[in-house]
């Protein structure tokens, strides 16, 4: 990895039939594991505040709840994706960035087929106390690795 683990190509748009990354730790990993040749940053579109709230009962009810995000709610989502990423050993990553992957050849089948191989590549073999941040770094690191040469 580079010294500075964030320090993807930034542009005004994302190329195209490149990945957008998932906006949670897990998708930060990823795109730290893929490295700045293969990542790069757009300055992030005003965010979907949109969402939708699901609770299932212990009867098996499941009820689903439009809601907005607030400012605060956004501001911990950040929050919650940096702190995954410390717990991985690794800096927190800008704020105010959409990051895009450039395909490994697994996102032929499209890009949720590219995070379930990134997925099984990484967590083959691992304990199951294995889900840890700091255990799915390397084995995030090393799958990513597989998918570009592969």
């Amino acid at each position: 990895m580079s010294d500075d683990p964030w320090g993807a190509r930034q542009a005004s748009t994302a190329p195209g039939g490149w990945i957008p990354a998932p906006e949670n730790g897990w998708g930060a990993l990823m795109v730290w594991a893929a490295g700045p040749p293969n990542v790069v940053r757009v300055p992030a579109a005003p965010r979907n505040r949109e969402t939708v709230v699901v609770t299932q009962y212990s009867d098996g009810r499941v009820t689903r709840e439009p809601s907005l995000l607030t400012d605060a709610d956004l501001e911990s989502i950040d929050d919650d994706i940096d702190t995954y990423l410390v717990h991985a050993g690794l800096p927190p990553r800008p704020r105010g960035f959409d990051w895009y992957l450039r395909p490994p050849a697994a996102a032929a089948n499209g890009p949720d087929a590219s995070w379930a191989a990134v997925w099984e590549g990484a967590t083959a073999g691992l304990p199951n106390d294995g889900m840890h941040p700091s255990r799915l770094r390397a084995a995030t690191a090393a799958a990513m690795v597989r998918l570009y040469r592969g």
